[in-house]
């Protein structure tokens, strides 16, 4: 297992400093609560590098350190090379310890460090990576959720693999799901990739009219409760229709089924199906794989906007989904259905 570290930051959608709607972040200790905490800078890139921060005490201001031998046994060093640091931060609409981006290369720093750069000279750090090695998960693919709790994160912002006689902790097996999702995930990286977080998001400033051509849904808890209904249904439904148990990818890959070598993209709307919301990922993978299909589940009817509750339904299965056949808009891309493929 490679050396591996855990920590617990506030959540934001960008960590590029305070931005409109995205000024600070939510939650992550009472360090957040009267200031901007450092790590709103964890995905800025300085100079070819980013800087990451957490605030691994719960009651600063203490001094804070970072147990280095806790993630490699037997290390007694100041600085640690080649761990893959792991952000966790809680959902605020929905919940839930999730991973929102990692530095797959980086050094962790047993002690605060200053840094150097005019404009940052206020924040330290303890953590260090290229900034072109770096991930962050566009907010509604942020979807692997981390148990908290005995045998979980715990209660501290920082969380380690070994225990505290360097062995590797027991029961924790999330760890070990958490490294095998980090090197498989192969979906957007708005670290590098800013336009694929806007996908998901653009239609939100376009209002209704985005909502008229593509059915999309601007409410955040209604939109995951149609998608993960999407998701539920065409489960059920592909064993029949291609003969194979589907595997679930959603979390990890720019499509949401593998079955039976063919790539299944799903999506969930209240209109009548004709138009969905893509992104750019979505649109390259379905131009890049003619063993793609397409399932949509429409005109579904919802009940309630804090605990929305879905029901209904149609479906359109394209099992050859040839996108070249429908039209393609741009910003956060809208693909309508050839009168063929609609039929």
């Amino acid at each position: 297992m490679a050396p591996v570290v855990f920590a617990r930051v506030g959540w934001m959608r960008w960590y590029r400093g305070p931005q409109p709607s995205d000024e600070k972040p939510v939650g992550g200790g009472s360090y957040n609560d009267g200031a901007l905490g450092n790590e709103a800078f964890n995905f800025l890139p300085l100079k070819g590098e980013v800087l990451g921060y957490f605030q691994p005490r719960l009651q600063p201001p203490h001094p804070s350190t970072i147990a280095l031998e806790r993630i490699e046994a037997g290390f007694t060093g100041e600085e640690l090379k080649g761990v893959v640091a792991v952000f966790v931060a809680t959902d605020p609409k929905h919940g839930g310890q999730r991973i929102i981006g990692w530095y797959p290369d980086a050094t962790v720093y047993r002690h605060e460090q200053p840094s150097g750069a005019k404009a940052r000279n206020r924040f330290s750090y303890f953590l260090k990576a290229r900034a072109e090695n770096v991930v962050l998960v566009p907010e509604p693919k942020r979807a692997f959720v981390i148990p908290g709790g005995k045998g979980g994160f715990g209660q501290a912002n920082v969380c380690y693999a070994l225990d505290s006689s360097g062995r590797r902790k027991s029961g924790a097996r999330w760890i070990d799901e958490a490294l095998k999702y980090v090197e498989s995930y192969a979906s957007e990286n708005i670290a590098h990739e800013p336009e694929s977080e806007a996908d998901h998001n653009i239609e939100e400033m376009l209002g209704s009219t985005i909502e008229h051509i593509a059915g999309f849904q601007s409410n955040p808890r209604i939109r995951r409760a149609i998608e993960d209904y999407a998701m539920r249904w065409a489960k059920r439904r592909l064993f029949d229709l291609l003969g194979h148990k589907p595997e679930d990818k959603h979390k990890t890959e720019s499509y949401d089924f593998l079955c039976n070598d063919v790539y299944v993209e799903v999506k969930g709307t209240q209109d009548d199906g004709n138009s969905v919301s893509l992104t750019p990922k979505e649109v390259r993978h379905a131009q890049e794989h003619k063993n793609s299909a397409l399932f949509i589940v429409h005109s579904v009817k919802v009940k309630g906007k804090r605990n929305p509750v879905v029901s209904g339904g149609k479906e359109i299965f394209l099992h050859l989904w040839d996108i070249s056949t429908g039209t393609l808009k741009p910003r956060g891309y809208v693909f309508t259905l050839g009168k063929a493929q609609g039929e």
